[in-house]
């Protein structure tokens, strides 16, 4: 396989991995509204506890670095709060 070839597939997964976080971003406005009218905490450290964990260890199946998956998905729950504390206020 030729490195333009090589290339062109990571650029595929790469585009693939942007519209899934699109998806999964498009999610959170929802989640914060079901909060909001139900009178659910913004913040859920036990939640936030068991997708770290849940993914770091399902890095580690997969041969991947933890510390890799642990910070993109901090970043991404991170981003996930702002956008709720966007909706619901404080």
């Amino acid at each position: 396989m030729e490195l333009s070839e090589i290339r062109e597939h990571i650029d595929r997964l790469d585009r693939a991995m942007v519209l899934i976080l699109a998806e999964r971003m498009s999610l959170i406005p929802k989640v914060a509204e079901y909060k909001k009218k139900h009178n659910i905490q913004r913040y859920q450290p036990e939640r936030e506890k068991a997708v770290l964990g849940e993914k770091t260890k399902m890095a580690k199946e997969l041969g991947l670095n933890p510390e890799l998956i642990a910070d993109l998905f901090k970043r991404i729950i991170e981003d996930a709060h702002r956008m709720e504390k966007e909706i619901m206020g404080n």
